[in-house]
């Protein structure tokens, strides 16, 4: 029996956090750190290596970026330079006429304006809770422990811990009722009101949130009113009331980023990379004005020596930060050949950590194996020296995916289970034996193995991926198999926030 079948359902991308969703921990939060409770995308049906593919890497290059654009951001950098971003020539004219007229933005036509809204009434359900008291009875309640959006603050702080506690149904649920409060709530799509930076904060931690609980029918309604950010209502110039001469841009890059994305998210990737060009194509240029001592929108400005450096950093790290969108968007379209290219010259560029090339150089091998070009993985993912002895988690893991390539499943297994010792937390490592396990004829090992780490550590073990095979071992060990799914879904109520899709139990409802 081919079981592969099963266990193709992690998205081919290279970084986690950009697929997943990125998919995006996808979101680069520039005022909320969270983190993210799975790093895949186990649902989507694409042929892959499954989870033996390169998302096993807890380290991810997005993350590494993310870590260094955030450092990056919150030094003594003028706001000016951070929120530089260069309008077309159409939202130029209209800002610059704002700026010289007496009568501001009033006389604006309605093209002119961002406009978006709640595409959905109402709250998103508790799935996780549905389930349980359907399958398991209205007593199963009593254990449920999460926060909904009425158990914390109205604002940002409540939406913050919604998130850490992996509530994002909840929290999509209160960024509806903050953005109700800016008259852009149900039924306001297309219905003129005012944005601030906050706003605009809440409409990108939402979008973010939609993301990653794969909700595209409401993802693609909501996110297109804002088409590229680039009405004159996205700039600070168009209130001189409230911001008088601030120039730059009050939607975030983290922003512009996602929503260049997006696309992707809903089978339009060809739209997502031509959108992530012209991304690249503004960032290419608000660099190249500040390396000429200008402002990032290209006009004179007095800018020190420092700033000017820390500027050039800034931009030149969200740069690299596009291009790996790029990436994942070249492997979501199947183009290996672009990824590998851009990979290369991302390899290229100075000032990389040792462990950020390590890092960019296993991406290139393990698009290789994507490629099924086994020889040319080697190179990247085998240790040049020989006999130098193989340490990281990153390079054992490598090792074990050149296994799996040649169907060398018991090799693979020591090689992850050597990086389990290591870090015994990673838990997508003991996922990975297990499956290395299935592969070799050893169901009844695979399943134990399973249920091992989701006992010893319930709260980061109950991720989808982990889930799904889990519940495509019990259906091949077993004709009796509702039992133990019914007890996971009895663990997930317990131990877990209501963002998991339950079809990963293959429950039928």
């Amino acid at each position: 029996m081919d079981i592969n079948c099963y266990f193709n359902n992690a998205a081919p991308a290279i970084f986690d956090e950009i697929v997943v969703p990125k998919r995006s921990d996808f979101f680069d939060m520039q005022s909320i750190s969270v983190g993210l409770v799975s790093d895949y995308d186990p649902l989507t049906d694409v042929t892959s290596t499954s989870c033996l593919d390169a998302d096993t890497l807890g380290t991810s290059t997005p993350l590494l970026l993310d870590t260094t654009v955030d450092r990056i951001e919150h030094n003594a950098l003028s706001e000016a330079h951070r929120d530089a971003w260069i309008p077309a020539d159409h939202t130029r004219k209209i800002l610059r006429s704002i700026a010289t007229s007496a009568a501001g933005a009033s006389h604006l036509d309605r093209e002119n304006l961002t406009m978006p809204g709640l595409a959905v009434q109402g709250d998103m359900p508790d799935l996780i809770k549905n389930a349980s008291i359907h399958f398991l009875g209205e007593d199963e309640n009593i254990h449920r422990n999460v926060l909904t959006a009425s158990d914390v603050t109205q604002d940002e702080r409540g939406l913050r811990n919604l998130i850490q506690a992996g509530c994002y149904r909840a929290a999509v649920n209160l960024s509806g009722r903050l953005l109700a409060i800016y008259a852009q709530g149900y039924g306001k799509i297309n219905q003129p009101s005012k944005h601030t930076p906050h706003s605009l904060q809440l409409w990108y931690t939402r979008l973010a949130l939609l993301v990653k609980l794969r909700q595209m029918d409401v993802l693609e309604n909501e996110s297109r009113p804002f088409g590229n950010l680039d009405k004159p209502d996205m700039y600070f110039t168009f209130y001189p009331e409230l911001y008088g001469t601030r120039p730059g841009s009050m939607a975030s890059f983290a922003f512009r980023l996602l929503l260049a994305e997006i696309p992707s998210y809903y089978d339009k990737a060809k739209q997502a990379l031509d959108n992530l060009y012209k991304l690249l194509a503004t960032v290419h240029q608000i660099i190249a004005n500040f390396r000429a001592g200008l402002s990032g929108e290209g006009t004179h400005a007095k800018i020190s020596e420092s700033d000017q450096r820390e500027a050039v950093k800034l931009w030149t790290a969200r740069r690299s930060r596009i291009l790996i969108s790029i990436v994942n968007c070249a492997i979501g379209m199947r183009n290996y050949i672009l990824a590998i290219e851009i990979l290369e010259d991302l390899c290229k560029l100075p000032d990389w950590t040792a462990e950020q090339i390590g890092i960019l150089r296993s991406a290139i091998g393990r698009v290789h194996l994507f490629l099924g070009d086994v020889s040319a993985a080697e190179k990247f993912l085998v240790r040049g020296i020989k006999g130098e002895k193989t340490t990281s988690v990153r390079e054992l893991v490598d090792s074990g995916l050149m296994a799996v390539a040649q169907n060398a499943f018991q090799e693979a297994y020591t090689y992850f289970q050597s990086a389990s010792a290591i870090d015994p937390s990673n838990v997508m490592l003991i996922n990975n034996m297990a499956v290395c396990l299935l592969y070799t004829g050893q169901l009844r090992a695979a399943v134990w193995l399973f249920e091992s780490i989701v006992n010893r550590n319930p709260l980061k073990s109950l991720q989808e991926p982990i889930l799904l095979n889990m519940c495509t071992s019990y259906e091949l060990h077993t004709t009796h198999c509702k039992q133990p799914k019914l007890h996971l879904l009895r663990q997930l109520n317990r131990y877990k926030g209501d963002a998991a899709d339950i079809q990963c139990l293959k429950l039928a409802m």
